[in-house]
């Protein structure tokens, strides 16, 4: 799933990432991961995201949907950002 909106520089944002689904029978949200995020500001190489592992809010995402900050050092460059979650 791909977002193809604009973000501000330099501005803190919300973004919601997923669905995250389980390994074996495909279709089963996982609620209870541990999430990597990695960046990539206009094609340069990954880099960890400044603001740690998305959270899963068991009472207002969609299961299997984890929200995740990116702070105004993550979004600091002018470009595309690539966001990458394992």
């Amino acid at each position: 799933m791909a977002f193809g909106g604009f973000l501000r520089q330099s501005t803190a944002v919300d973004i919601l990432i997923g669905p995250f689904l389980d390994s074996i029978d495909g279709k089963t949200a996982e609620t209870g991961l541990t999430i990597d995020v990695e960046l990539s500001k206009n094609g340069q190489a990954l880099a960890d995201s400044e603001s740690g592992a998305p959270t899963h809010d068991a009472a207002g995402d969609v299961d299997g949907y984890y929200n995740c900050v990116l702070g105004t050092t993550d979004t600091n460059t002018v470009g595309q950002l690539t966001v990458v979650a394992h």
